[in-house]
C-alpha cells in the first residue's frame, strides 16, 4: 500500500494530420509579413527573436487567416467584425480526416470518381469548411446558417471562387 502512484503515459497522438501541409512547415510569420504589408503591424517578435501574434487580437487572427487563405489556397477572404475567426492549419486538419474517414470506404460510393459534396451546418461568414474542402480536394459544399451577416460574409467570400457552392439561410436573426 506504499507504492508509489504511477501515471500512465499516454500515447503522443499527432496535433496535425500528415497531409497538411503546415504539418511540416508551420507559418513562418515573418516571411508572411514580408510578403503581405498588411500583416506586418500584427507581427511581433519575442525576445529571442521568435516572430508571433497576439492571438488575442481579432484584427491579427482575422489577418493571418486571411494571409494564409491567399497564400496557400489563392483565396480573398475577409469576415466583419465580431465574427468566428477560424485557425487555417487546424481547419485543414478537420478536411484531411474528413477525406481519411471517405477513403476507408465504409459507405459504397460507387467508384473513385464520385463527387464529394458536403453539408456545413452553421456556415458562418467564414465559410471556412467549405473554402477548404473545395480548395484541398475539389469538394463542393451547401453551407446553412441563421443570421443574415453570416450570408452575406459567406456570399463575398464564395463569389469569388472557381467551384461551386450553395448557400441556404435558415432563419434570418439579426445579431
Amino acid at each position: 500500500m506504499g507504492g508509489k502512484n504511477k501515471k500512465r503515459k499516454r500515447e503522443e497522438r499527432p496535433s496535425i494530420h500528415p497531409n497538411n501541409k503546415y504539418s511540416e512547415n508551420p507559418p513562418d510569420f515573418s516571411h508572411l509579413a514580408s510578403l503581405y504589408p498588411s500583416f506586418q503591424p500584427f507581427v511581433q517578435y519575442s525576445h529571442n527573436g521568435y516572430p508571433t501574434i497576439d492571438w488575442t487580437d481579432f484584427n491579427a487572427t482575422r489577418e493571418l487567416t486571411r494571409v494564409l487563405l491567399h497564400h496557400h489556397h489563392s483565396l480573398n477572404w475577409w469576415i466583419p467584425d465580431g465574427q468566428l475567426c477560424p485557425t487555417v492549419p487546424n481547419r485543414s486538419n478537420y478536411i484531411h480526416w474528413l477525406q481519411d474517414l471517405l477513403l476507408l470506404n465504409i459507405i459504397p460510393n460507387g467508384g473513385s470518381k464520385v463527387r464529394v459534396r458536403g453539408f456545413d451546418i452553421g456556415t458562418g461568414a467564414n465559410c471556412i469548411y467549405p473554402l477548404l474542402g473545395a480548395s484541398l480536394f475539389g469538394w463542393t459544399f451547401v453551407g446553412s446558417g441563421m443570421y443574415v451577416c453570416c450570408f452575406y460574409g459567406c456570399c463575398g467570400n464564395t463569389k469569388k471562387i472557381d467551384f461551386f457552392f450553395e448557400i441556404c439561410v435558415i432563419g434570418c436573426r439579426c445579431n
